[in-house]
């Protein structure tokens, strides 16, 4: 997760599952033996950028999160 720098797996529930898109947004975080998002979509990351430009910065093809 962008946000809190955790390493989080695609719920086996999504239908994402199986893939490795680059660039999700999720609304649910369940945490069982491993840490899995469920809810999820494939999204553009520069979306990010253009979306909320004080928040999220990229830099050579990665986006990360602006510190405020």
């Amino acid at each position: 997760a962008l946000a809190s720098s955790l390493t989080v797996k695609i719920h086996p529930s999504s239908a994402l599952f199986g893939t490795k898109p680059e660039c999700i947004v999720f609304n649910e975080l369940v945490q069982t033996q491993q840490k899995y998002v469920r809810n999820t979509t494939r999204i553009d990351p520069l979306w990010l950028t253009e979306l909320a430009p004080k928040f999220y910065g990229c830099r050579q093809e990665r986006c990360t999160m602006s510190t405020l």
